[in-house]
């Protein structure tokens, strides 16, 4: 079993400042810097994704934090709607996870981008997001706010309480294994939604099962969601290499001549 430690704090001055704070916000510049430099070697301009990336950012930021409210007590969400205002309630990553692409996908409506030129973005915030969100997970193990189901398991976490899964340790190590996927997957050229269908797939299908060492009722409903959207990435892809979309591995040189105004 895995031996438990306390989250660690650093203490500047008067403040403490816990190691999932610092990952947190590694994890948003790691995953940004993964996001332009993607963009810039597919030919889109860097200031431009950057928009993209902060809209989309912002709309997963509101759809955790209501997410949170809405999912965990559905019931008193609809007897006073308004206390999402009033009650911390934390985030939940199905909900930041979902606005985020909804409200990259509204931003490319908004600029009237083409469905290559959209999706691309897309593709690339795919790409980028097990890199992210394995730095942000490991600060979830630090802080140890996702226990599992009590068990004797080589992977059980030795809380004080007693052994257990630690759900936020699980994820890391898979995403671990999803980035290197993804990185020898990268080392051929691909069709455009390839990693957008792939990231809804794989990790949608792992939510599921990591639903079941949960200790509250198992809902299986963000892990569905993200599997039928990355199937729906999939069929985008097909249907665009139908259409006589760009080759696998071809940047898309109107994406850098676009003019978009800026949000």
């Amino acid at each position: 079993m895995i031996p438990y430690f306390p989250q660690p704090v650093f203490h500047l001055g008067p403040f403490d400042i816990h190691a999932f704070g610092i990952l947190a916000a590694s994890a948003v510049v790691i995953g940004g810097r993964v996001i332009l430099l993607r963009a810039h070697k597919q030919g889109i301009p860097v200031e431009q994704m950057f928009r993209f990336c902060f809209w989309v950012y912002a709309c997963a930021m509101i759809g955790a934090y209501v997410s949170k409210g809405v999912l965990d007590d559905f019931p008193a969400f609809l007897a006073d709607p308004a206390r999402i205002f009033r009650v911390p309630l934390g985030v939940r990553s199905v909900g930041g996870i979902s606005m985020g692409f909804l409200g990259g996908l509204v931003w490319c409506l908004y600029h009237r981008l083409s469905a290559i030129d959209g999706f691309r973005r897309l593709d690339i915030v795919a790409y980028a997001m097990p890199t992210g969100w394995m730095i942000g997970r490991l600060g979830c193990a630090l802080a140890h706010d996702h226990r599992g189901l009590y068990t004797d398991s080589w992977i059980a976490v030795r809380f004080p309480e007693g052994p257990r899964y630690d759900l936020g340790l699980i994820e890391f190590l898979f995403l671990i294994l999803m980035v290197v996927g993804f990185r020898v997957l990268d080392r051929k050229p691909r069709p455009v939604g390839f990693f957008f269908g792939l990231y809804g797939v794989v990790y949608g299908g792992f939510r599921i099962w990591l639903d079941t060492l949960h200790e509250q009722p198992m809902r299986f409903y963000g892990g569905i969601a993200g599997v039928v959207v990355g199937l729906f990435g999939w069929l985008a892809m097909w249907w665009i290499g139908r259409k006589g979309g760009p080759a696998p591995g071809e940047t898309n040189a109107s994406a850098s001549a676009t003019s978009l105004e800026a949000v």
